[in-house]
């Protein structure tokens, strides 16, 4: 093996052309898609026995007897309950009782969109690549392949300073392509961001309608145990203030068996 020599490649060339090229922009847009649904039922406890029986009802939703855990109270003062996948909210003013269910799921859309840039450019490059080889050709570095090595190395450089000197000339155009090209993504990201609004929004109403359809045992068991227990204490109260007494008081799951002697 010799010592290495080298051989070096100069290229240069003047530059007076016309220049377009292709500018490529991404965009993304995300959103966040909430459904709600709703079941209102009025509690017309009043009806029978008047305002009593309603404030004996908040009574048991404040906790105020054994066995009934106390609701939490919102910043309008209904009572709310939850019962994992739905809401009891009791509306003291209008003794309503809403039966709600919400949903969430983030949503993405990305889209890609094209502008062209274009202009004429004057100026010069130069550039040079080295090639290495041995005079005895050890391990096939030949002078033959330096050179073939060191002139594609020359034209690949010349072809990269010469795209840099029609970029360095056209800033502006390629700027506004590049605004072109990332408004037209925007766009159409937004748009599919919306068709696929209407689709998870759609597909939010059915899950929530098995929602409330499932809950439905549990919401009735819910409310019937406290409608009933405040019908018993309203009409043990009303017998006991008129001079009444209670003969028998039990309750066995959600029946009760309550038997009053009025004088």
């Amino acid at each position: 093996m010799c010592n290495p020599r080298r051989v070096m490649i100069h290229l240069a060339r003047t530059i007076e052309q016309a220049w377009r090229t292709t500018v490529e922009q991404a965009a993304t847009a995300r959103d966040e898609v909430r459904q709600l649904a709703r079941i209102t039922a009025d509690i017309p406890l009043d009806a029978e026995m008047g305002d009593r029986a309603l404030q004996m009802l908040e009574r048991i939703m404040q906790g105020e007897f054994e066995g009934f855990e106390p609701w939490e109270r919102d910043n309008e003062g209904n009572y709310r309950r939850s019962l994992g996948d739905v809401t009891l909210i009791y509306r003291s003013g209008s003794h309503q009782l809403i039966v709600e269910a919400s949903l969430a799921e983030l949503i993405t859309a990305e889209a890609r969109a094209t502008a062209e840039a274009s202009g004429f450019t004057v100026g010069e490059v130069a550039v040079e690549a080295v090639g290495r080889y041995y005079s005895d050709g050890w391990g096939g570095r030949t002078e033959k392949r330096a050179r073939a090595e060191a002139q594609a190395e020359a034209e690949r450089m010349l072809a990269q300073a010469i795209e840099a000197l029609h970029r360095q000339q056209r800033t502006p155009e390629i700027q506004a392509a590049e605004a072109e090209a990332r408004a037209s993504a925007e766009q159409q990201a937004a748009a599919e961001l919306e068709r696929h609004r209407a689709e998870v929004r759609e597909a939010l109403r059915q899950r929530l309608q098995v929602i409330l359809a499932n809950a439905e045992d549990r919401v009735y068991h819910t409310m019937n145990r406290l409608v009933g227990e405040a019908y018993r204490r309203t009409l043990i109260q009303l017998v006991q203030e008129n001079g009444g007494r209670v003969l028998t008081d039990e309750r066995s799951g959600s029946v009760m068996n309550l038997e009053l002697e009025l004088f």
